[in-house]
């Protein structure tokens, strides 16, 4: 299956809404929990999100960031949309690639370190897939010319 450029477009659309809803729920009191004092490397303002993943605020202004661009790129065109969703798809991935590999290095459970990456390996996979997928309009367009 090929999405078409609506399915790009609502599909950056989609992932912008869901990064925005990642920042916002890490400011609902009763869904997170201070990092304790105790914790290696904690930041002032780092929380657990619903219990199990560390959001520091550098993470909330890179997902704020890629919201609001893909938001931008889904009212502006399908192919703008590709663009976005190839940039963010790919820097997600290596994001999660470079916290599955450390945790390997550090001797993590594997298990739980797979599981603690997963919303990344799956969100930059389907990502990906939005951006590198052309749909029936592309491929009419290669036919014509």
């Amino acid at each position: 299956m090929v999405p078409s450029d609506r399915a790009v477009r609502l599909g950056a659309f989609g992932f912008a809404i869901l990064f925005g809803l990642v920042v916002v729920l890490g400011y609902i009191p009763g869904l997170n929990a201070p990092m304790h004092q105790h914790h290696a490397g904690a930041d002032p303002g780092e929380h657990m999100l619903l219990g199990r993943y560390a959001i520091s605020v550098l993470d909330d202004v890179t997902h704020g960031l890629t919201a609001l661009l893909l938001f931008g790129a889904a009212l502006h065109s399908a192919r703008v949309s590709r663009i976005a969703l190839a940039v963010f798809g790919s820097y997600y991935a290596v994001d999660a690639a470079i916290y599955i590999i450390t945790g390997l290095l550090q001797g993590d459970p594997i298990g739980s370190n797979l599981a603690l990456n997963l919303p990344h390996v799956v969100l930059s996979s389907v990502m990906l897939w939005l951006a590198y997928s052309r749909g029936r309009t592309a491929e009419l367009r290669v036919a014509t010319t």
